[in-house]
Order: C-alpha cells, then sequence, then structure tokens
C-alpha cells in the first residue's frame, strides 16, 4: 500500500480525531502524488464525512487535475455538505475551468449553501461575465446572488444592467440592487436610487439610502434630503445617518431642525450625530443648546459632537 493510500485509510477508519486530521494535512502535503487516491476517496468513500474531507484535500493540493473529481462532485454528490466543501475547494484552486460548473450548481443545485458556496467561489474567481448573464435568469435567489457577486467583484461595467433590476418583481433582488450601486460609488448609480427611495418595501429605501452614504456629493445629499419626513421610523433613522456620511453642508439646518424635532428620541440623537461628521462651525451654538435642553440620548450625542470634533468644552 503506497503512502497516500495508506493516509486515506487512516482518514476514513480512525477513531482517533487527531490522528484524522494529521492524515488530511499530509495527504494536502503529498501534492500532486496524493491527487489520484483522493479523488478515488472522494467519488467512493462511503461516509460523507471521508468525501467532503477528500474535497478539502483536493484544494489543498493546487492541483489541476483535482478540479475534475471535484466538479464532479459539486454536481451530482448525495451529501449537500460534500458539494459545499467541493465548491469551496474548487475557489482554492483558482482554476477558471470552475466557472461554468459552479454557474451549474447555482442554478440548479436544491441546498441554498451550496448556492451561495458556489457563488462565493465565483466571486474569488471574479467571474462578471457570468454573473452578469446570471442577471436575467428566472431564479430571483440567483439573480440576487449575482448581484452582490458584482458589487463585491467591483465590476462598474454592469451598472446599466443592475439599475434594471432597481425595478425587478422580488423586493431582495431590488434591495441587493441599491447595495450594488453603493458598492461601486459612482454618480451613475444616483439615478437608479432615485427609483429605490420610491420603492413600496422599507429594507429597499434604506439600502438606497446607504448606497447614497457611499456614492457622497451634492447629488446624494439633495436624494438622502427627501427621505427625512418617510412614515418609517427605520427610513428615517437611516436617512439622518446617511446624511452624515455624505457629510455635505448642504444637509445642515435640516438635521438642526430633525435634532429639535418631536421625533423619536433615537433619529434626534443621530442627527446631533451627523451634525459632527458634517463638521461645519455652524453646527456648534444647535448642539450647545441640544446639550443643555433636549431628551437624555440626544444630549449625549451633542455632548460627544461638541467635544471629539469640535473641541468644545462642555
Amino acid at each position: 500500500m503506497d503512502k497516500a493510500h495508506e493516509l486515506i485509510k487512516k482518514l476514513g477508519q480512525s477513531d482517533d480525531y487527531f490522528e484524522r486530521q494529521k492524515a488530511a494535512w499530509a495527504l494536502a502535503n503529498l501534492g500532486e502524488e496524493a491527487v489520484d487516491a483522493v479523488a478515488e476517496a472522494l467519488e467512493k468513500g462511503e461516509f460523507s464525512d471521508l468525501r467532503y474531507k477528500s474535497a478539502w484535500i483536493l484544494g489543498k493540493t493546487g492541483s489541476a487535475r483535482a478540479l475534475k473529481p471535484l466538479c464532479y462532485a459539486l454536481l451530482s454528490d448525495p451529501d449537500h455538505v460534500v458539494r459545499e466543501w467541493s465548491a469551496a475547494a474548487m475557489e482554492a484552486l483558482g482554476n477558471q475551468e470552475a466557472v461554468q460548473p459552479l454557474v451549474l450548481a447555482m442554478k440548479r443545485d436544491g441546498s441554498r449553501d451550496v448556492r451561495l458556496r458556489s457563488a462565493m467561489a465565483l466571486r474569488a474567481l471574479e467571474a462578471a461575465e457570468a454573473f452578469r448573464d446570471l442577471l436575467s435568469y428566472d431564479d430571483p435567489e440567483v439573480r440576487g446572488m449575482a448581484t452582490t457577486g458584482l458589487a463585491k467583484i467591483g465590476y462598474a461595467q454592469s451598472l446599466p444592467d443592475v439599475a434594471r433590476l432597481i425595478t425587478d418583481e422580488d423586493a431582495e433582488v431590488r434591495r441587493r440592487a441599491a447595495a450594488y450601486m453603493g458598492e461601486i460609488a459612482s454618480e451613475e448609480g444616483i439615478e437608479p436610487l432615485t427609483r429605490a427611495l420610491q420603492d413600496d418595501d422599507v429594507d429597499v429605501r434604506c439600502e438606497a439610502l446607504k448606497s447614497l452614504g457611499k456614492i457622497k456629493g451634492e447629488r446624494a445629499v439633495d436624494l438622502a434630503l427627501t427621505a427625512l419626513p418617510d412614515k418609517e421610523w427605520k427610513v428615517r433613522h437611516t436617512a439622518v445617518t446617511a446624511l452624515g456620511e455624505i457629510g455635505h453642508d448642504k444637509a445642515l439646518e435640516a438635521l438642526i431642525e430633525v435634532m429639535f424635532s418631536k421625533d423619536d428620541e433615537e433619529i434626534r440623537a443621530w442627527a446631533a450625530w451627523s451634525l459632527g461628521e458634517i463638521g461645519d462651525k455652524r453646527a456648534i451654538e444647535p448642539l450647545q443648546k441640544a446639550y443643555k435642553t433636549c431628551p437624555t440620548e440626544v444630549m449625549k450625542k451633542a455632548r460627544d459632537s461638541l467635544v471629539e470634533v469640535f473641541g468644545e468644552e462642555v
């Protein structure tokens, strides 16, 4: 029995956890020499524990020959854990030939964990064109994962394609499309976000505001200001913090008004925080007044802005 098969036997049969781990690392360190034996264990191993560890080992070998057995396991193993580990191992190999099998797994695997892990592997492979094609797939979860994949890659060329998803029938897809605009942080994202701020779904509107906080600039602040009167607490809260992240002095008067309004105390407190983030000295006097006259949470944030941003003694 050669060394690789001897280690496979320990990996599959030993009752000692540490011996199994030691065998797994030894196989990984054998590299090319272990690929055939480990691939056989991945395909024919009786127990899923042996098969998913074999997938992990194949990824660690870095061998191009490991890709084929991993693809087969990803698309056909009966255990979703083995399929998930196979996708992770394919990511570790970094081979572009893994793209199409991973796309197939995203489309048809019955386990969300496997679909998600396949999407993460495609991200690592920077498979932008594959994600772009998936934006029009009939399953909304796949469209959403593809949108996030493009965002994480930072693929700005797909902005017009993602912009169309701002009106998708699925709210989660729309939310992810709004988030993409923030990841790309281009002013071209302002127009789609204008539509997103009119969305019936609260989370979509909030995501649009978060993206405006990343894009910044005068157009972003103008749009974020329109959300301050929103009927939903969560949207108003996100609007106030987004204005602080944008940091444009055009929001100064509106935030002072919110700070002294009859709105929820936490929203008023974050208005005080945002005034500090903007850093305009015209906010000092209103913040001093808020520190003396407003409820506790507002007072605390006003004090933080005065002391930490403006260096005022209170």
